[in-house]
Formats: structure tokens, sequence, C-alpha cells
């Protein structure tokens, strides 16, 4: 198989001129331009026009005309199977009819008796599956919340007379949650022990309601000797029960239990002078009593030698001082026959 240098997968390059292919003419150019365009200006001045099917036209509705779906049917439903006569009618404004007018005064009547059952504080009602009913307003808390705003504002002369109304404006001593003591007049005092007792109420209640743990009220601040610490605060009963227990005990002391060092629980080097005594108490005593003997001898053996030593020191210094004076007396003996061979002074006569 021959290789092409010049082709490196062996692949042959196409030619760019086929003599197979044939040339279009100027002529065959022409005559197809000419058909094209004859073509299209028949096809725009042609007044026929085709056209597809038509589609119906989707345009939304509006959403204020139309309700929802299946509000027709539930309503129609409910005029059916109501039993009490509680029905719920869609109108479009033309009007109300006797029926609907009847039904609401009907149920407003009886909205009406509940009402005023549940204010008189008769909760205990059943309906008719024996399940009781329960209101959404605390009527009780109500009645009472009022009955304090009438006291309040209505606190006239009509309930308590002419003396009543004397005394209310009699002025009195209130303290308030500051400590501080001022004069007001009675029906003012009352006014603000109410405040102060709805406000301690709802600070009990919030505090209750919290998740969080409320604050230590008793705390102690500073060096302080608590003597109740002392002294428990135990029923008489309790008290009476502790003291018989502390008669019946032993008063004898009681030495506490003798606990050694076990030398054979640790695994680590001892010292030179290491000594592991016996468990054995009365061994152990009396080794401890060798170990005292010997000690006691080797103090007096150690004091002898000090006491032998210090005499020998002694014995070397007053020999060292004998032999020094010796010395100087040699010394001067032979200082002062030096001397002798000196001739003496003459004196002189008067």
């Amino acid at each position: 198989m021959s290789h092409d240098p010049n082709n490196l997968y062996n692949f042959k390059k196409p030619k760019l001129h086929d003599s197979s292919t044939k040339e279009l003419s100027s002529s065959t150019n022409l005559a197809f331009s000419s058909t094209l365009s004859s073509l299209l200006t028949s096809n725009t001045s042609s007044s026929t026009t085709t056209r597809g099917r038509p589609r119906p036209s989707k345009t939304k509705e509006d959403i204020f005309k139309t309700h929802n779906k299946g509000t027709k049917k539930r309503a129609a439903k409910d005029v059916e199977g109501d039993e009490n006569g509680y029905t719920q009618i869609h109108t479009a404004g033309e009007g109300i009819d006797d029926n609907t007018l009847h039904r609401s005064k009907k149920r407003l009547a009886e909205k009406a008796k509940i009402y005023s059952r549940l204010k008189r504080g008769d909760h205990d009602h059943f309906d008719e599956n024996g399940n009781e009913e329960e209101g959404l307003v605390d009527f009780d808390r109500k009645w009472v919340e009022e009955g304090e705003k009438d006291e309040e504002e209505n606190y006239s002369d009509d309930s308590f007379g002419a003396g009543g109304a004397k005394s209310d404006t009699e002025l009195v001593e209130y303290e308030d949650e500051y400590g501080r003591v001022r004069q007001v007049t009675k029906s003012e005092a009352r006014r603000l022990e109410r405040r102060r007792n709805k406000q301690l109420l709802g600070a009990e209640e919030l505090e209750r309601m919290s998740a969080r743990p409320s604050m230590p009220t008793q705390l102690i601040y500073g060096d302080t000797i608590q003597s109740d610490a002392f002294t428990s605060a135990l029923d008489a009963e309790t008290e009476n029960k502790m003291e018989e227990l502390a008669r019946k005990r032993d008063r004898s002391a009681t030495p506490p239990e003798q606990k050694h060092y076990e030398a054979d629980k640790e695994v680590r080097s001892k010292g030179q002078g290491f000594y592991s005594f016996s468990k054995d108490e009365a061994l152990r005593r009396e080794e401890m009593e060798n170990l005292e003997r010997m000690r006691r001898e080797t103090e007096r053996g150690r004091k002898e030698r000090e006491e032998a030593k210090e005499k020998r020191k002694r014995e070397v210094e007053e020999r060292r001082r004998v032999l020094g004076e010796k010395r100087a007396k040699k010394q001067a003996d032979a200082f002062l026959e030096g001397l002798g061979d000196v001739p003496a002074p003459m004196v002189g006569k008067e």
C-alpha cells in the first residue's frame, strides 16, 4: 500500500472541480428568474385569500359577576336540609324576602336569650347532643369589671345618702407602693387600692404564663450571719424524736478507723530509707518500737561522738596555747640575753 507523504491519514483530498457536474448556463438562470417573478406577481394580484379554521374567542369572565364554584349548590343544600330553619340565601341586591327576615329575627332572638343566660351566670347549659356549651366571653369577669367601673364613676348620694358622701370626702392617710404617705379621700384610697390589686393580679398572671423562671426574692448580699441555719424550723413531734435519739446515742468518743499507707498498692520506686510496716497492728506497733529504740541508740552514739570530738578539739586548743606561751617566753629570754652585751648609759653629775 502506497503512502502519500502529503496526506497524514492516507485520505485523498476531494477535487474542487468535478468534471461530472453540469454547469448552468446564463439562459437557464434567466428563465428561472422570470418564472419566479411571474409567480410572485400573480400571488399578490389575486384577490382570493385562504383562511384557517376560526377559533373560538377566549374572553375572561368578570370576577365580580360570577360566584365561586359550588356556591349555588351549597346554598340549595342548606335550604333543603336545614331542620332548624337556618338558611343561607345569596341575593344580588334585588331585596330581602319575608322568610329571610323572619329567620334572621328568630336567630337574633335566640342569640339574645343565650347572651342574657350567660350574663346571669347560667353556664351549665347543654345542647341537643348533651355536650356543654361554652361561650367566648367570660361574663363573670366582665360583670365584675363593669361593676367596679360603675362604682367608680357613679358613686353618688343616691346609693349611700348624705352621710356616705360626707364619709367619702373625708381625708385619710394612704401609703403607695413606694412607701410615701399622703392624705387622700376615702373614695380615692379605695380606687388606688383597687388599682394596686389589679396590677398585682396582672403581674402574677404574667409571671404564671411566662416560660422564664422567676427571680429569687430572698437573696442575701454581703456578710450575713444566718442564724436560721442553726435553728431548724421543725414541729414539736420531730424535735421530740430527735431529742430522744440524741439521749440514746453513746456519748463516748469514738476513735476513727485507723488507715495506714499500703506500699504494695502503688507501683513506684521507694527511697533508700523506706520501711514497709506490717499490716498487723501488733506487729506494726512492735516494728515501730524497734525503730524508735534504734533511733534513740543512734542519737546517743551520735551525741557521744560529738562530745568526744569537742573534747579532742579543746585539748588541741589547750596544747596549742601552751606551746605558744612557751615559744613566746623563749623568744623573750633570747631577746633579753642579747641586751646584756650593751654598755650601761653614763649618768651626768650635777
